[in-house]
């Protein structure tokens, strides 16, 4: 009876042990898909908890999934500026692991993996060996379409945007009905136009991300894709100088964001639309529509995006131009709704504004 009992308990037991590292496998093999729900989990870590994981990994060095999680913690503690020089080392290390290891993978791509630009990054090394990594990884694979895009992903994090450019054609030539790819390129074009010194650079740069914002748009598998696509397309779309698309998709915009559903924040489409289509109306000399569209535009609730960087301030800049400065003055008071964080520029601006100064908007004449 002893000897049945004892048996019974390591057939259970081994059941059990199956079970567990069935589904750790089964986590590992899934990991790229559940990457959203590791990273929300990795967001949330303790100290301890990460701590363990690094631990498990001595264990079991090829858990993909523990990865996600240590990189989402060190990555959300980075951005924050909190992370210590041990905590950076096991941060690169890991992002050696995915590049070296899961180069195909959807996550390699993902913010948590990203760099800022070489002068700005607390992880220069870190850096160097990422770009180095990647750049074997294309050698290796030069047509794995997937890795051409997460290595031009990459580049485009540290600003090395012609680099990007490459890679990211490289990927479409292979793939060119993936909308990721056609997105990412179109908006390293749109960066291009929006940073660029002469009206000439900025209209032939506007113009090769309207065509590749277009191909984006065609190859968007839903309309959370095109509403994403849809800002800096009617943008690009002005700056190239076809009116007729980037009043269509700003008024698309406004349409749709009039009929929310399901609780989506439409603060981009609202604001960027109403900036398109007062501009275009500015130029057809009509200043009451395009200030009507400058108040509009400051009538939102904000977004981590708008919270962050700020109004765009070109319509209000061209208003000025042209001695309209009431419709101004409103404007800035509304963005001062949801920009907390603008380091007293409002004020500074509405000063400006006030007495009969060019207020210096900087870079938000871009964002």
């Amino acid at each position: 009876m002893i000897r049945k009992l004892l048996l019974s308990a390591l057939v259970l037991a081994f059941i059990l042990a199956s079970g567990v590292a069935g589904y750790f496998a089964l986590r590992n093999r899934a990991a790229d898909k559940l990457a959203f729900i590791l990273t929300a989990r990795g967001v949330q870590l303790s100290k301890q908890q990460a701590d363990k994981l690094e631990r498990d990994l001595e264990v079991d060095p090829n858990s993909f999934a523990d990865r996600i999680e240590l990189l989402s913690f060190y990555s959300f503690k980075r951005v924050s500026g909190e992370l210590n020089a041990s905590e950076l080392a096991s941060r690169r290390r890991h992002i050696a692991w995915v590049i070296t290891n899961e180069p195909s993978s959807k996550f390699a791509s993902d913010p948590a993996m990203e760099f800022y630009p070489e002068t700005e990054d607390p992880d220069p090394v870190g850096l160097q060996e990422a770009r180095s990594l990647w750049l074997q990884q294309v050698q290796a694979k030069p047509s794995d379409s997937r890795i051409l895009y997460n290595t031009g992903e990459f580049f485009s994090s540290i600003h090395e945007f012609p680099q990007s450019e490459d890679f990211l054609e490289r990927a479409r030539a292979i793939d060119p009905a993936d909308y990721e790819t056609a997105f990412s390129l179109a908006t390293d074009y749109w960066h291009d136009a929006r940073y660029s010194t002469t009206s000439d650079q900025l209209r032939i740069s506007a113009i090769k991300s309207l065509g590749l914002f277009e191909q984006a748009l065609k190859n968007a598998k839903d309309n959370d894709q095109v509403l994403y696509t849809l800002p800096d397309a009617a943008q690009a779309a002005f700056e190239a100088g076809d009116s007729a698309r980037a009043a269509a998709w700003s008024t698309e915009m406004l349409t749709t964001a009039e009929k929310p559903e399901n609780g989506r924040d439409y603060s981009d489409e609202v604001h960027y639309g109403n900036i398109v289509l007062g501009r275009i109306a500015l130029r057809q000399g009509d200043t009451t529509s395009a200030a009507a569209h400058l108040i509009k535009a400051g009538a939102v609730g904000g977004n981590p995006h708008l919270d962050s960087f700020g109004p765009n301030m070109m319509l209000a800049k061209e208003l000025l131009e042209r001695g309209t400065d009431q419709p101004v003055l409103e404007y800035l008071d509304a963005c001062s709704k949801f920009w907390k964080s603008d380091d007293g520029k409002l004020a500074r601006w509405r000063a400006a504004v006030v007495t009969g100064k060019a207020p210096d908007f900087g870079a938000n004449l871009r964002y």
